[in-house]
Parts: C-alpha cells; sequence; structure tokens
C-alpha cells in the first residue's frame, strides 16, 4: 500500500472498500477498538509536531525523536494483530493484511526525512479513522 502518493479522495475510497469488506467478514467494531485506540494515541503524539516549524536543530531532533517513538509503536501493534488474528477468523481475512500494509507503507519512510513521514502518517491516521467510521456506518455484523 503507498500512503504516500494518496490523495484525500484515494483515501476515502479505499477506507470505504475494506470497510465493507471488514462487514462482510462479520469483523466487530470491538474487534477494531483496541487498535483504533492504540492509533489515536499515536495520533495525539503526531499533531503536537505536525505543524512545528523545524529551524532549530534542537526542534528538529525533538520532531525525529516523536516520528521515531510513533513507528515504535507502530511496528508493536504488528505482533497484537498477529495475535487478534490467530484467535479470530475475521480478523484474519481482510483486517489483519490490511493492518499490516499501511503499517508497513508508514515504515518504508525514513523518520529523517520530517515532511514524507509527517504526509505518511497523516494519510494513515486519516486512513484508520475513515475506516472506523465507514465501518460503523456499514454496521458491524
Amino acid at each position: 500500500m503507498d500512503l504516500i502518493n494518496k490523495g484525500a479522495k484515494d483515501i476515502v475510497s479505499l477506507a470505504e472498500r475494506v470497510a465493507q469488506d471488514f462487514k462482510n467478514d462479520r469483523l466487530k467494531t470491538n474487534q477494531i477498538r483496541n487498535f483504533y485506540s492504540a492509533v489515536t494515541a499515536m495520533r495525539t503524539k503526531f499533531q503536537m509536531i505536525a505543524g512545528k516549524d523545524l529551524e532549530i536543530e534542537k526542534d528538529k531532533a525533538d520532531v525525529i525523536k516523536t516520528l521515531d517513538d510513533i513507528d515504535w509503536s507502530l511496528i508493536m501493534l504488528k505482533p497484537k494483530l498477529a495475535y487478534a488474528a490467530g484467535r479470530q477468523r475475521p480478523v484474519r481475512a481482510n483486517f489483519y493484511p490490511f493492518m499490516r500494509d499501511a503499517i508497513e507503507s508508514v515504515e518504508s519512510i525514513d523518520t529523517k526525512d520530517i515532511e514524507q513521514k509527517k504526509k505518511v502518517l497523516k494519510n494513515f491516521f486519516a486512513l484508520i479513522e475513515s475506516v472506523v467510521g465507514y465501518h460503523k456506518f456499514y454496521g458491524d455484523s
């Protein structure tokens, strides 16, 4: 999944399609909740640095540290996803590969490339939030 080059329309379209797949898989809202809350915590960290002016080297170092922390948290979601997929068939079908691919798209951008990393994270957070919204819209089984 290439999140760096996606615009808002692409993100919304993808979110709607995968939310429908999750509904067809009978993925329950509570199966998404833990992952969404973890992503929300990362988004809160991200929002603290998103608009930061980076003229001072110390600020750049702080932003890179925060981006590294977010990357760490994202990477650590993968074993949680694997565990949930091992326990529940609806998670295994589409949710696990979707989330893994989205996380790997963020991982693929080096944290030292601050602007690209910010862009991919912004798209990642928008995608996950959109998926949750559409999943609720289409209703869980």
